[in-house]
């Protein structure tokens, strides 16, 4: 049996290790960190379950994922202008959310030991090349972010919530939100298209906010935050070598929900190898539709600004018992979408082109 070596112990990397390992394959993981997860800081983050018919923990389960870790799901969700919060419960959970990091209860922990107990070799702190590699699940790339998580995590006696806010004091063309699962919480500014040096100035304000809007108490606070990456033109395979996750460029645009991308990329890499199918039509088969449709919804955000977040925050108050069908619908592309796509990627990729420009100077 051939061995496999993937570059990076994220959870792209080790869902293909994990199916790679059961299949019998001699699998190593090359992580240059010390630890899985270890570019977090117990951040809460939300598995989307919105964009397909099937839950996404069926789904892993149907990718040899056991789904025996943390996870909260959340069918009634909030949505503010910062002014009020509406309220929707909905038929099936819109997300699930799990911990992010090192400790042992993060989904980050629990798919490294899922893939040491088959037999997975990972190696930590390494310093090895994409040359000799198989799978590249590198994550993303910090000088070609588009967008940036800036927040608290803290300790919290409140019960469960979860609101995403809509403002353009708190956040630059995304949004602002607070979690709270099992006693502990995150509030984060979500900046998309933004200079690092000002997203600080939105998160302070989406901090105010949330303390004004909801009564609760937080206890040992420390900072969390990161950035997001998405390429309009995705990896597939390039010299031999299979990129999953962020590092393909696999995340959704307009919210930055990534890890199923991350966790069904990673297992169709490994069914490619597996069942020596094409990894590209695989995916194209399976996420590219949403993906674009992300493309055309970012879009439609950057050209409507403000507008937009009114526009959102009032579909809430007036379909709340349909909420659920229009994110489904915004993700699963019409011929209308179809048709704005390629004005979008082309209008998005000047507007990242620019933004990485302006980094390097």
């Amino acid at each position: 049996m051939k061995d496999i070596k993937i570059l990076g112990g994220g959870l792209s990397g080790l869902t293909a290790a994990i199916n790679l390992a059961k299949a019998g394959y001699n699998v190593d993981v090359f992580e240059k960190r010390s630890d899985c997860g270890k570019r977090f800081h117990g951040d809460l983050e939300g598995i989307e379950n919105w964009s397909s018919k099937i839950d996404v923990m069926d789904e892993l389960n149907s990718m040899n994922i056991k789904t025996n870790f943390n996870f909260n799901p959340f069918k009634t969700v909030g949505i503010s202008d910062g002014n009020e919060i509406v309220k929707m419960t909905l038929k099936r959970p819109l997300f699930y959310i799990v911990k992010r990091g090192i400790s042992e209860d993060t989904i980050d922990q629990n798919f490294k030991n899922q893939a040491l107990d088959l037999g997975v070799n990972i190696h930590f702190n390494s310093k090895e090349s994409k040359e000799n590699m198989d799978i590249i699940s590198t994550g993303p790339s910090e000088n070609k972010y588009i967008g940036i998580v800036r927040g608290i995590r803290f300790e919290t006696e409140s019960d469960d919530i979860a609101i995403a806010l809509l403002n353009k004091t708190a956040s630059i063309s995304g949004y602002s939100y607070l979690l709270i699962s099992n006693g502990y919480g995150c509030i984060c500014s979500v900046n998309v298209y933004i200079d690092s040096n000002l997203v600080n100035k939105y998160f302070k304000n989406t901090y105010d906010i949330f303390t004004k809007l909801v009564d609760f108490k937080i206890k040992n606070k420390k900072n969390v935050g990161g950035v997001g990456c998405f390429l309009l033109n995705p990896r597939y395979v390039e010299n031999g070598k299979i990129y999953t996750g962020e590092a393909a460029g696999y995340q959704d645009m307009l919210w930055g929900f990534g890890m199923r991308y991350a966790m069904i990329s990673g297992y169709l890499a490994s069914l490619s190898i597996m069942e020596n199918k094409n990894y590209k039509k695989l995916i194209k088969e399976n996420i590219s539709d949403r993906l674009k449709t992300s493309v055309v919804n970012r879009f439609l955000s950057e050209k409507g600004g403000y507008y937009v977040y009114a526009y959102l925050f009032n579909q809430a108050k007036k379909n709340l018992d349909k909420w659920e069908d229009m994110l489904y619908e915004r993700y699963n592309p019409s011929l209308h979408y179809r048709m704005l796509y390629p004005f979008a990627k082309r209008y998005l990729s000047k507007k990242t082109k620019l933004l990485h420009k302006n980094l390097l100077e």
